[in-house]
């Protein structure tokens, strides 16, 4: 009985001991990062989802702006963030953005004190652009595949709250009674990269959901492959930005091929007794690139 009383006192002092020590612990207290826009350079809007936030070259998470984000350091840091994007318009394939720099900010951290950084980023050096329509020139490479509709082309229009223009595409229900409209680069386009990261990037802002394609020419034996590779989703307020996977394409295709990229705009025959504005289909572009690094 005595040995059982032992070992229950012994027991319970241990358990008060470590308890003691669990709540007289100091526990820290945080440093905050508030991020809430990321900026690249010449293109608005760039989409950019997330932020890959590190400190002193760890990686803290990955967060969506605008968010204070806690970090359990204090003192002299380097904070580094790297945009991330929606890969093909899917959040489930959210990745770094690897045409980009980075952001490398540093700055003292202290608890319970919030510190600003707005991220603004650019292009690598090491990107090439294959193709870019910005709309800025009026030589637009970008054009109505139907020559015998001339009317339904794309015209050049301001971006209303925005520094220069935009391509326009408009189809009304007294255009044309064809039922897709195709929109190409005015050129086929040699892509030599393989390996690395390359995208096919655009703006919009639409109120019918349209296709984006790409024809492939074989150079050696002239076979032609036609596929789409996107649906976009209306979105006739806000303008959006996808960045298209245009590496897995040329990977899956191989060498030695051309490629004409497009986008095939549809009208549906309206079924109300009266035609209307809404009838008019309207899709504007802008920032429509091609990038690899080399």
């Amino acid at each position: 009985m005595k040995r059982f009383l032992l070992i229950i006192t012994v027991f319970c002092c241990t358990v008060a001991f470590y308890s003691c020590n669990l709540l007289n612990k100091e526990e820290k207290i945080p440093a905050y990062i508030q991020i809430d826009s990321l900026t690249y350079q010449g293109i608005s809007p760039n989409m950019f989802t997330c932020a890959y936030v590190f400190v002193n070259y760890k990686l803290v998470g990955v967060f969506e702006p605008p968010r204070a984000i806690p970090v359990l350091v204090s003192g002299d840091a380097v904070v580094t963030v790297r945009p991330g994007i929606d890969l093909n318009g899917y959040t489930w394939e959210r990745i770094i953005y690897q045409m980009s720099d980075i952001s490398e900010t540093r700055i003292t951290l202290e608890p319970q004190k919030t510190h600003n950084i707005n991220p603004v980023f650019s292009d690598l050096s090491s990107v090439h652009t294959v193709w870019l329509e910005d709309f800025e020139h009026s030589a637009i490479t970008l054009m109505a595949a139907d020559s015998l509709t001339p009317q339904i082309k794309v015209v050049r229009n301001q971006r209303p709250g925005h520094t220069g223009y935009i391509g326009r595409i408009q189809i009304t229900p007294d255009d044309t009674l064809t039922e897709k409209f195709d929109y190409e680069y005015y050129d086929s386009m040699p892509i030599y990269f393989q390996a690395t990261p390359g995208y096919f990037e655009f703006s919009y802002k639409c109120n019918e959901p349209f296709e984006v394609r790409i024809k492939a020419y074989n150079i050696a034996n002239g076979e032609l492959h036609d596929k789409t590779v996107l649906f976009t989703y209306k979105s006739p307020d806000i303008w959006k930005r996808m960045y298209i996977n245009f590496a897995t394409i040329v990977r899956e295709m191989g060498p030695g091929f051309y490629y004409k990229p497009y986008f095939r705009i549809r009208r549906f025959p309206n079924t109300d007794q009266e035609d209307t504005m809404e009838d008019t289909v309207n899709v504007m572009l802008d920032d429509i690139r091609i990038v690899y690094l080399k």
